[in-house]
């Protein structure tokens, strides 16, 4: 698999994304979930997915919401930890993630999603935000020996971007070029 998408697409991973345990169905045609919820709804939904054997990721939140998710849900993807409304200090970046949560990330094979659609999105001074915290978690995930993936996240065929396109998006944020290549694989 190459990517991950919010419809069915060729050689892609399809996840449907739920806000509650309610819109969870039992003949779902999708490869896995993306939980958009807090953590007590996404407790609630997880343990309801655990008979299906489906792909679960969960979106990022603050410090404390991500180091809950990695140390005890049981989840295949932590996607967008640097999302929300964050305080930066002066030499460093509130970027949803530490040098514990990358390394339990490691020992727990989650792997760190960024969102590429939703980064594509963003303008001017929040742009420059999100690009600077991701840069700071790619030196994380480097130095912890966390996995890192680029995902295009779209929600119809236009919004999609080529592996090509993710892996250069991928380089200049600092990783290597190996690194880079792993991180459009699924």
């Amino acid at each position: 698999m190459k990517d991950l998408n919010l419809f069915r697409f060729e050689d892609s991973i399809y996840l449907k994304k739920i806000k509650s345990k309610a819109e969870v169905l039992k003949d779902d045609s999708c490869d896995g979930y993306l939980i958009e919820a807090s953590e007590k709804e996404a407790r609630r939904i997880i343990d309801s997915l655990k008979k299906f054997g489906k792909k679960i990721g969960v979106v990022g939140g603050n410090n404390v919401f991500n180091r809950r998710v990695v140390e005890s849900l049981r989840v295949d993807y932590l996607v967008s930890p640097e999302r929300g409304v964050k305080k930066d200090s002066l030499k460093q970046r509130d970027s949803g993630i530490n040098h514990v949560v990358a390394k339990l990330a490691r020992e727990k094979n989650i792997l760190i999603v960024i969102d590429f659609n939703e980064i594509r999105k963003l303008k001017g001074k929040e742009n420059a935000l999100r690009l600077s915290r991701l840069i700071q978690n790619v030196k994380i995930c480097r130095k912890a020996g966390a996995g890192i993936r680029i995902a295009s996240f779209g929600s119809r065929e236009s919004e999609v971007v080529d592996e090509l396109g993710r892996r250069a998006f991928g380089v200049s944020l600092g990783m290597s070029s190996i690194q880079g290549a792993e991180a459009v694989r699924f």
